[in-house]
């Protein structure tokens, strides 16, 4: 099913499942306006592509899930106390500043290679931060990039994470996928380096292909292009995708790979 065919049988299914939803197509950005927002269909379209068996499934999900979040979203009126907690960052990939999504959305690039926006955490979902509410606020990036560190470091305390050893019986990889939507994010940990430095020494690098997959592996010769590869493929193939390129992990913070 080629991506115009997808977009008509989303369309078709929402009619029949959700009549009082207003939808329209958005075949430029391969995206559908649904009550006046707009969403991309690039994820879904990959989740679909990894099970066509399901496919009537996964966007009845998706659907359902987008409107349970917009009905229940109160980022608009929410105070910054009430819900600093739960703020999030959300690494993604560079958007056009063209492009709807990116005006919709509190983020700024730190890097080549990704964004990172700013979002509630809503349980089963989150909200992007609109730029109307963070105005509202009055506290600047720089707060609000620190209060969203200081609660993903808060939450990757516990976390477990897949270690692959070499020949030799050294690790080499490291891997976290929690599935909790925040995988790729904890590229920008600041005690990553610390956590992992003994274990793939100093420097290491990272790749961040999707949002559920963070890649850290030692700055081997031999190992880089077989990762490169493999972040690549990752990056063309999953949901969700964020980059296909490779970061340096050092002590004073991130920085692009150059091998």
């Amino acid at each position: 099913m080629n991506r115009s065919e997808f977009l008509d049988f989303v369309v078709a299914l929402i009619h029949e499942q959700f009549p009082l939803l207003t939808v329209e197509k958005d075949a430029a950005s391969f995206a559908l306006v649904l009550d006046g927002s707009q969403a991309s269909m690039e994820n879904l379209y990959r989740v679909a592509a990894q099970d066509p068996a399901s496919l009537k499934h996964h966007v009845e999900r998706w659907v359902t899930e987008l409107v349970r979040a917009n009905e229940a979203s109160p980022i608009d009126r929410a105070d910054f106390e009430e819900v600093r907690e739960r703020i999030m960052p959300m690494v993604l990939p560079p958007a056009p500043t063209a492009a709807p999504a990116t005006a919709a959305m509190v983020r700024q690039n730190l890097l080549p290679g990704f964004d990172v926006a700013y979002a509630i955490d809503c349980d089963r979902s989150i909200a992007y931060i609109p730029p109307t509410t963070f105005e509202r606020w009055n506290i600047g990036i720089d707060m609000l990039h620190e209060t969203a560190l200081g609660n993903l470091t808060a939450r990757s305390q516990e976390i477990a994470a897949h270690a692959a050893e070499d020949g030799t019986g050294q690790i080499s990889l490291v891997c976290v996928q929690t599935l909790d939507g925040y995988d790729a994010s904890r590229i920008l940990l600041p005690n990553l380096h610390d956590r992992l430095r003994p274990h793939l020494g100093s420097p290491f690098v990272a790749a961040v292909p999707n949002r559920d997959i963070l890649v850290c592996f030692r700055n081997r010769q031999e190992l880089v292009p077989v990762m490169r590869t493999q972040t690549a493929e990752g990056y063309r193939t999953m949901p969700h995708q964020i980059s296909e390129a490779l970061f340096l992990v050092t002590a004073d913070g991130l920085a692009p790979f150059e091998p």
